[in-house]
């Protein structure tokens, strides 16, 4: 992109030039499931906006801000928009609850649809094109990491093992490690740990950052028909919440 502004309190804006296209559908991502997360805005599957968020506590009084910044630097109204795209986890419980309730106002009010994508399949999609076999890791904190395993390409992601949550060292037995390739900042926490379970895998160290997949994840199961209505939303979180536990 074109026109990259310096990260002012944790925010980094980015703005391209738009040359419109009857053609072109436009697409907002909202992440706040990390320490990455922020919004995206892309005419087809390219990103043409983005204003990343390095710091989670401002999502819920910034977010909206930083959305309508974008449209105003792109000259769109919000009822341009043609779907709404969301990571639905896992991440945080707080910031997943941001994400999610904006996403379905900002839809709902719209009568757009949306489109829910897991934090781990877009992190592995952000790979597909370093190796086709990917195994995103997320700090779960607790001595835990949410992970899962995929097959990636450019026509998408299929999941080889579903996401879960476990300690490192069990969740890594679990996998054909040696064909992974391994990304997440819990990738970069417990690199001794792969490498002792799985000598020969590949270690990326990495941030969490998804916003340009989930822009391209969205755009392709939008042209497959894969969105649902807004009331439809749900958060993946994987594992109850500390309020549940402790009932």
């Amino acid at each position: 992109m074109h026109g990259g502004a310096p990260s002012i309190f944790g925010v980094l804006i980015e703005v391209d030039i738009l040359w419109g296209s009857n053609n072109s559908m436009y697409l907002l991502a909202i992440d706040t499931a990390t320490n990455s997360g922020g919004a995206a805005l892309s005419r087809n599957a390219e990103v043409v906006g983005m204003a990343m968020l390095k710091t989670p506590l401002l999502y819920s009084d910034k977010l909206i801000y930083y959305i309508d910044f974008l449209l105003d630097q792109l000259g769109l109204q919000k009822e341009q928009i043609d779907c709404f795209i969301v990571a639905n986890g896992p991440g945080s419980f707080t910031g997943l609850r941001v994400g999610i309730a904006m996403t379905k106002a900002l839809a709902q009010g719209l009568g757009k649809p949306t489109i829910g994508i897991t934090t781990l399949e877009a992190l592995a999609f952000r790979f597909r094109a370093v190796s086709k076999q990917v195994a995103p890791m997320i700090d779960a904190r607790r001595q835990q990491v949410y992970g899962g395993c995929f097959e990636c390409d450019d026509s998408g992601v299929a999941v080889l093992q579903a996401p879960t949550v476990q300690p490192p060292s069990e969740w890594l037995r679990g996998l054909s490690g040696e064909d992974c390739l391994f990304v997440g900042d819990a990738a970069q926490m417990y690199a001794k740990t792969i490498s002792s379970i799985w000598p020969e895998a590949q270690i990326l160290r990495t941030d969490n950052c998804v916003l340009t997949e989930l822009c391209q994840l969205g755009y392709l199961r939008y042209l497959r028909g894969e969105t649902i209505a807004a009331h439809q939303l749900q958060a993946n979180y994987i594992r109850p919440s500390d309020a549940e536990l402790s009932k």
